[in-house]
C-alpha cells in the first residue's frame, strides 16, 4: 500500500538536499521525500540554510500538508518543539525495537515475515498506534491483551520473548508550581488544591508558595497528558476559591 504521513504528524527524516529556497528530507517510515521550504526552518531569519540543517542529518519535522496526488510532502522543521523531537525519537527508536522482536519472531518460528505482519501486526496496529504500545501493555496486564486479536498458537511464544526483551521504561518530566490563596483558610484550601489520588504523580515543597511536581510515566506522551491533566484541575479549584497559580514547565 502507498502510504503516507497525516497532517499534523510529526516525522523522523534524513536531509538529502539541501537548496537556497529549502531542504528535502527523506522520510524513514514511508520511503517518501518531503519538502522543508525556508520558511519553515526556524522561526528566526535564515541568512544560510546550511547553518540550519546539514546534509544526512536526522531531523524530526511536522507534516503540514500531503497531496498525494502530486506526491508532495510540505513538512516543518520550525514548528517542532523540543520536547516533541524527544517523543518522536523515543517513539521511533521503540517502533523500531518492536518491529525487530517481530522479525525474531517470526524466524525463530520459521513464518514467513508478510504472515507475521498480516496476522500479527495489523491486528494490533488497529488497537494501538506503536507495536510497542501492545507490547508494554502485555507487561502490564500479561497476554490477554492478545486474546482475540492474534492466533492463539501464536500468543505464548510472543508474551514470552516480550517478557525477555522488553522492560517498562520509566520518564520523569517536571513543572515549577507557584500557588497562591488569599481566603482565611488558603493553607487548607491549597493542600486541598495539591492533593493527588495518582501515583504517578509526586509534589514537593520548595518554599512556599512554591512546589516541584513531578510525573513518572512509562512514555512522554501519557506523561504530558497526565500532568496537563493535573495542572488544570489545580488552576480551576484555585481559581474557585480566590487564589492564583502558576505553572513552568521545566524543560530537561
Amino acid at each position: 500500500m502507498d502510504r503516507y504521513p497525516e497532517e499534523g504528524e510529526f516525522v523522523i527524516g534524513t536531509v538529502i538536499e539541501i537548496h537556497p529556497y529549502g531542504a528535502i528530507v527523506n522520510l524513514d517510515e514511508y520511503d517518501k521525500e518531503g519538502m522543508i521550504s525556508i520558511r519553515e526552518i526556524s522561526s528566526g531569519w535564515v541568512k544560510n540554510i546550511r547553518n540550519h540543517v546539514k546534509m544526512g542529518q536526522k531531523v524530526v519535522t511536522k507534516v503540514l500538508k500531503v497531496e498525494p496526488s502530486k506526491g508532495h510532502i510540505n513538512l516543518s522543521l520550525r514548528r517542532v518543539s523540543v520536547q516533541q523531537k524527544k517523543i518522536t525519537i523515543q517513539q521511533h527508536k521503540q517502533e523500531k525495537k518492536g518491529i525487530k522482536l517481530l522479525e525474531y519472531f517470526a524466524e525463530k518460528n520459521n513464518i514467513p515475515m508478510n504472515v507475521v505482519i498480516e496476522k500479527i501486526s495489523k491486528p494490533l496496529s488497529e488497537e494501538y498506534e506503536y507495536l510497542y504500545e501492545a507490547f508494554e501493555n502485555a507487561l502490564i496486564d500479561g497476554k490477554k491483551v492478545f486474546k482475540g486479536k492474534i492466533p492463539e498458537e501464536y500468543i505464548d511464544e510472543l508474551y514470552e520473548l516480550i517478557l525477555s526483551t522488553f522492560e517498562v521504561q520509566k520518564v520523569e518530566i517536571r513543572a515549577d508550581l507557584t500557588i497562591e490563596c488569599y481566603e482565611f483558610d488558603g493553607i487548607q484550601v491549597i493542600k486541598n488544591a495539591l492533593k493527588i489520588n495518582v501515583p504517578e504523580i509526586e509534589v514537593k515543597l520548595l518554599g512556599s508558595p512554591k512546589y516541584s511536581v513531578k510525573v513518572t510515566s512509562s512514555d512522554y506522551k501519557t506523561a504530558e497528558a497526565v500532568l496537563t491533566e493535573y495542572t488544570d484541575n489545580v488552576s480551576k479549584f484555585m481559581h474557585e476559591h480566590d487564589g492564583k497559580v502558576e505553572f513552568v514547565r521545566i524543560k530537561k
